[in-house]
């Protein structure tokens, strides 16, 4: 089972990423713009076989993939890069 993850909403990210996993501060990262940072996509999908739902899947049952953009950012600090997950921040930037 994995550990608990603390929710927190996407404003608040560019303060998040200053700490690191175990909630200390982040060394040599002062004045760090997420926005100035390296950004990165991956495509995930998400599948679904028609008929699952009515129990009626076959060898010959349809498989439909949906794309997924998930957007990172790689930064800096003084002991290398870490990623940050931007999707839903990145989001709410294009919105304002």
């Amino acid at each position: 089972m994995s550990p608990p993850v603390e929710i927190f909403s996407a404003a608040e990210l560019p303060t998040r990423v200053l700490g690191d996993v175990n909630g200390k501060r982040r060394k040599g990262i002062e004045g760090l713009k997420l926005e100035e940072c390296e950004m990165l996509e991956i495509l995930q999908y998400s599948c679904v076989i028609q008929g699952y739902e009515k129990g009626e899947v076959t060898r010959e049952s349809i498989v439909q993939c949906t794309p997924i953009a998930r957007l990172f950012r790689r930064c800096q600090d003084r002991k290398g890069s870490f990623l940050v997950e931007t999707t839903a921040w990145e989001g709410e930037k294009r919105e304002k």
